[in-house]
């Protein structure tokens, strides 16, 4: 062979190598769990997964120190001073018992397969990670806790390695806010309201264990500003509460905790309750000088705080309820009411009276067949009607005695008599006044007497009881009295009041007084209940004064 070929063959020798090399993947290595969490004192198992046929199974420690080496079917293990009589090797697991937080790390394993498998060597690493388990978790906070005031909770434990803390508040989660800070095992709570009670939770965990504490937050509050509730057995008209003898229940609420203690005040002095915790205080009324101001005053011994409200009670002799005086004012307006319509009844019967008399007095008689002829003053007087001609003789002589005569009266202008009379009803001129000189009659006050009120009154007076003894001798006196004096009515005069008298019967005084005596009842009857003013009263009375004899 030539030298020349050796070069040539020595690289074909290689080129036929170099593919077999080169075509050898590493073989591969996975972990059944990675990272590997394990507490502390129990043992971590580190489980490889790689091909069956294993020429050689080697495992490091996180410092580099070979632990051991699984070959030919058997375990052979290296004695490292910190794993001593601790490790086990398999051709797939590294056995660490009773860990130690230091065993935490990265674990390095390589493997060899068989030349069969055409794969050649690999190594991988898995983390451990060693963790001491959560032990001893407490929360604890104030034991007197008062609102308004600021708090701390705080959450310990005695045991545990890279733990996280979770706070929680009634089945859920406690959030951060203005109010509530929370900065891992400490919240604080500023200010803490009477809301912020409740069932707290702590819990202190890490990623091999957990455990929580769970206490009571208690807030103390109050007392708020109390409520009264009066029980009163009555209700005046003019602010009356209560009536002597009867009992005054007040009630005194005020939400406080612990509850509040009650005391009460009776215009500034205190007054002994025989209920003090339930807030009652119960007043017997013996006299209207238990009236006032009652003032309930309620204490928090443990807040340190005080709260009162006051209510007036007033107490009376005697009670008008509300309906009571309803019905009082509506009898009144009912009176009223009555006493008006009598009024007006009372003034149209006099309306009435009054067309009645002037009728009377100016209708002419048509048929004068019918007239009667003027009695002789010789002859005695009827029983049951008046003549008033027989106090005036001169009417007699005066008179005419024939038919034609007679009647002429009856066709006279009495338009300046009817027109007196229509404007004035109750101007009637009084027997002696001056310038109605009547013959035959005698004026006690004299002829000049002035027509007052009070002289009618006293006349009218005279004529009603005149009446009443004489009622037809005082109505023919009043129809003189009522006749006017003018001279051309002279013979006109005594043949009209001739007919008055015998024509109309008489108007017994009981009568004619019945409506007036009606009312004057009813107004007696509401002078007793004082529902008529005095001013009413003496209207009314004018008023009966000048009617009754008009």
């Amino acid at each position: 062979m030539s030298l020349r070929l050796l070069p040539v063959i020595v690289l074909l020798v290689l080129a036929g190598l170099c593919p077999a090399v080169l075509s050898q993947d590493p073989v591969p290595i996975q972990f059944q769990t990675a990272p590997v969490l394990v507490q502390s004192g129990s043992e971590a198992v580190l489980t490889v997964v790689t091909v069956t046929e294993v020429l050689s199974v080697s495992w490091a420690s996180p410092q580099g120190d070979t632990l051991g080496l699984w070959v030919g079917g058997g375990a052979v293990v290296n004695p490292v001073a910190q794993y001593q009589s601790r490790v086990t090797i398999t051709s797939t697991q590294l056995r660490i018992s009773a860990t130690q937080l230091r065993d935490a790390g990265n674990y390095t394993v390589t493997v060899d397969p068989t030349a069969t498998t055409g794969l050649s060597r690999n190594a991988r690493s898995v983390q451990l990670r060693v963790f001491d388990a959560v032990e001893g978790v407490s929360l604890s906070f104030p034991s007197v806790a008062v609102e308004s005031s600021n708090i701390s909770l705080r959450c310990s434990w005695t045991r545990g390695t890279e733990v996280g803390v979770v706070w929680g508040k009634g089945g859920a989660a406690l959030a951060s806010d203005s109010r509530v800070k929370i900065s891992g095992g400490v919240v604080v709570i500023n200010p803490v309201r009477r809301g912020d009670a409740g069932d707290y939770t702590c819990t202190v965990s890490n990623l091999v264990s957990a455990q929580t504490a769970t206490a009571t937050l208690i807030i103390y509050y109050g007392p708020d500003r109390p409520t009264l509730d009066r029980r009163l057995q009555a209700n005046c008209v003019g602010g009356g509460q209560a009536v002597v003898g009867q009992t005054v229940r007040l009630t005194c609420v005020s939400d406080s905790l612990p509850p509040a203690l009650f005391s009460w005040q009776h215009n500034g002095q205190p007054v002994a309750s025989g209920q003090p915790d339930s807030g009652v205080l119960s007043i017997q009324t013996f006299t209207t000088n238990q009236s006032g101001r009652y003032v309930c005053v309620a204490s928090n011994a443990v807040t340190g705080r005080t709260s009162q409200q006051g209510t007036d009670v007033t107490i009376v002799e005697t009670c008008l309820s509300g309906g009571a005086v309803a019905g009082i004012v509506i009898g009144c307006v009912l009176a009223v009411i009555l006493i008006i319509i009598a009024i007006v009844l009372l003034l149209r019967w006099r309306n009435v009276d009054l067309r009645l008399r002037q009728g009377r007095i100016l209708k002419p008689d048509e048929n004068p067949q019918r007239r009667t002829p003027p009695l002789e003053p010789a002859l005695p007087r009827p029983q049951n009607h008046t003549l008033n001609t027989l106090r005036y003789p001169d009417r007699q002589a005066s008179a005419p005695q024939n038919p034609s005569t007679q009647r002429q009266p009856a066709t006279r202008d009495w338009s300046p008599q009817l027109q007196a009379v229509s404007q004035n009803p109750n101007a009637v001129p009084v027997p002696g006044a001056r310038g109605a000189a009547v013959p035959g009659s005698t004026d006690p006050q004299g002829p000049s007497a002035p027509h007052n009120p009070s002289a009618l009154t006293q006349a009218a007076l005279q004529a009603h009881t005149a009446r009443t003894h004489n009622p037809v001798q005082t109505r023919a006196q009043q129809t003189r009295t009522q006749t006017p004096s003018d001279p051309q009515t002279a013979g006109h005069r005594g043949t009209t009041e001739t007919l008055r008298d015998i024509g109309t019967p008489p108007v017994t005084p009981a009568l004619r007084l019945l409506p007036k005596l009606t009312l004057v009842w009813v107004t007696g009857a509401l002078w007793e209940g004082s529902c008529v003013q005095r001013e009413m009263r003496d209207n009314v009375a004018r008023l009966l004064s000048s009617s009754c004899y008009a």
